[in-house]
């Protein structure tokens, strides 16, 4: 009774931890898009917002502000009108919903929460794991690891789709683990169910398809007999295994398809009215030309003109993705707004803004994510993880037959999934942060969950013990410590937060999340206002925040929309300057020349840093 009460301790530390930050948070950039295209999925049926990503989480977490019935004014109407044929007015939209028509807090405290719970669920599912694999002991040991990550308690306190997924897609993994081992009704609809959930919640979930791929060969390579139903038959040849393989990835993908089409109401229209198709053609057309765009600049080319774009786009023919795109779209395989999702993913992630070193470019970097890793991950997790490989290696050296065989299989589930995730990422150019990796942590503190009874057998219980309790206690201190500002935790090695500003930006460090601090700082200080460069989407006024707004502001005009953000002036000096991380270093500011505007500032000590992402300095004349 007490171990099965044991296993909920994890998780419970998980909300602890990140409860305050549910509500220390400003809206992240992206919360702006997710809060209000869940609550519009849910009360309209209309899947055209947010379609950056598949809908599933972003219902999810919007079910609980169905009981605050928040007000959608006759400006905030309109700019949803304007969204129907322009996406950009999407913003506004859910610049009038959050921060005009309502007050932000009370509805994304709400959406947390949802995404929070997932969080937990995540950690409760690494216990699952690992006590299944060595035992109750090793899946705490992993489950706790898991609840202390500032990572993983950063976006678990944020309204997006990060969390969400990744619970999913290592549900998938551990339930397509379990009917690979011994096949039976409940774990293949498990798997099928997780499968289904990571594809409707975020486009990344492509990568389960090589993934499960390579797990089902490696199962078919397997000569270790296969139960089925039980102890009811037992398959043990080629030819079988290779039968159920295929039963099994046809039953997965129709499941997965299934719900797919569950997530937007089962219906093709992305409209409930029907009226309209999205341009999804139009889409893939403009993939092509950004791809010829990111392929130039990737070789050093300079930039080709639109004409010559289009041009040699034309000339190009379809990659498989957008054949399928194609295809899915005139035979309505799959839902519109899945397919138009898709196609706008495609087609923002080929050219992307970046930030990695001090240098900012347009088409990423391979090592974007090893180096991620490597500074954002703390720094006792990055110890254990060299100590497991040391361990791994001595294991599988001394043992033999069967014994070494079993270590294998086990290890295949942990290495497959994230190393095929990752050299997905490494692919993309899409370099904005951390988050896009997320699904490998589980399997990471998965891999450990056994590192202290590993020394214990090679150095003694006594060691294996102290060394577990060491772990947690380092790892505590190094999450406590930052604790509610998780988002911009950068390691020791890296330097902290501070460290980090010269590393990487975005979502890794200032996604716009400073701005309570900013105002409980002007308020302790009696600072009637100050000018603020703020990096995201959110109404610093929403949060009591007076300001005057300077190069670097979120400013988005619609036609037939309205405006959302604020066109920047001349800062008020002498005055206080308060500058968000990603603008301080220059990530996004336009045009190119004014990316280094605020390299004064970069040279300056700062008067105070809150929560880890607004500098704010003291200026008594510009440029000095």
């Amino acid at each position: 009774m007490i171990g099965a009460l044991a296993m909920f301790a994890p998780p419970l530390l998980f909300v602890v931890l990140a409860w305050p930050a549910l509500s220390e948070n400003s809206a992240i950039y992206d919360e702006t898009d997710h809060v209000p295209a869940g609550y519009v999925y849910l009360t309209r049926g209309d899947y055209r917002l947010g379609p950056d990503q598949p809908p599933l989480v972003k219902e999810l977490f919007a079910l609980p502000l169905l009981s605050l019935h928040p007000r959608v004014s006759a400006e905030a109407e309109r700019a949803f009108e304007v969204a129907r044929r322009d996406m950009d007015a999407e913003w506004v939209f859910g610049d009038r919903f959050l921060y005009q028509d309502n007050r932000p807090q009370p509805l994304l405290f709400r959406a947390r929460v949802v995404v929070l719970l997932l969080g937990a669920l995540l950690v409760l599912s690494v216990h699952a794991w690992v006590a299944d694999v060595v035992g109750t002991t090793a899946g705490l040991f992993a489950a706790t690891l898991a609840a202390l990550d500032p990572n993983l308690l950063a976006h678990g306190s944020l309204a997006t789709v990060d969390v969400g997924f990744a619970l999913f897609f290592f549900a998938a993994i551990m339930f397509v683990r379990r009917a690979l081992r011994a096949l039976a009704p409940a774990s293949a609809i498990a798997a099928a169910a997780a499968i289904g959930a990571a594809f409707a919640s975020k486009h990344s979930a492509l990568l389960l398809v090589p993934t499960v791929l390579v797990l089902a060969l490696v199962r078919l390579a397997d000569p270790t007999p296969w139960p089925c139903l039980g102890a009811k038959r037992t398959v043990t040849t080629w030819p079988a295994r290779a039968a159920l393989l295929l039963v099994l990835a046809f039953f997965w993908g129709i499941a997965s398809v299934g719900v797919v089409w569950a997530a937007y109401g089962c219906r093709w229209s992305a409209t409930p009215d029907r009226a309209s198709s999205l341009p999804i053609a139009d889409w893939l057309l403009q993939s092509r030309e950004l791809g010829v765009v990111s392929e130039q600049l990737s070789s050093g080319a300079p930039e080709p003109d639109a004409a010559t774009a289009e041009r040699l786009a034309a000339a190009r023919s379809p990659n498989a993705l957008e054949r399928a795109i194609d295809l899915s779209t005139r035979q309505h395989l799959l839902p519109e707004g899945y397919l138009y999702s898709l196609a706008v993913m495609s087609t923002v992630t080929q050219i992307r803004r970046s930030y990695l070193l001090g240098k900012i470019s347009r088409t990423g970097w391979h090592a974007y994510f090893p180096f991620a890793l490597l500074v954002k991950t703390p720094a006792t997790t990055l110890v254990l993880a060299g100590t497991a490989f040391a361990l791994l290696a001595a294991l599988l050296a001394r043992r033999r037959g069967g014994a070494r065989a079993r270590v294998v299989r086990e290890a295949v589930f942990l290495i497959v999934p994230p190393s095929v995730f990752l050299l997905g990422a490494m692919s993309s150019n899409l370099n904005i942060g951390y988050r896009h990796v997320l699904p490998l942590l589980p399997f990471l503190y998965s891999a450990l969950g056994g590192v202290p009874a590993a020394l214990a057998a090679h150095f003694g219980s006594r060691l294996g013990r102290s060394a577990g309790i060491a772990a947690l206690a380092l790892l505590a201190v190094e999450t406590v410590t930052v604790r509610p500002y998780f988002l911009p935790f950068f390691n020791v090695f890296a330097g902290g937060s501070r460290g980090g500003l010269s590393l990487l930006s975005d979502s890794n460090l200032d996604w716009g999340q400073g701005l309570p601090a900013l105002q409980r700082w002007m308020a302790e200080r009696r600072v009637a206002h100050v000018n603020l460069s703020y990096f995201g989407t959110a109404d610093p006024r929403a949060y009591g925040v007076a300001f005057v707004p300077i190069l670097g502001s979120y400013d988005l005009q619609v036609a037939g929309a309205g405006r959302a953000g604020y066109a920047a002036r001349r800062p008020e000096l002498p005055g206080y300057v308060a500058v968000g991380a990603t603008n301080l270093q220059g990530t996004y500011l336009y045009p190119d020349s004014m990316s280094d505007a605020y390299a004064f500032l970069r040279r300056k000590h700062p008067t105070a840093v809150l929560a880890g992402s607004i500098y704010v300095y003291w200026v008594e004349r510009w440029g000095d």
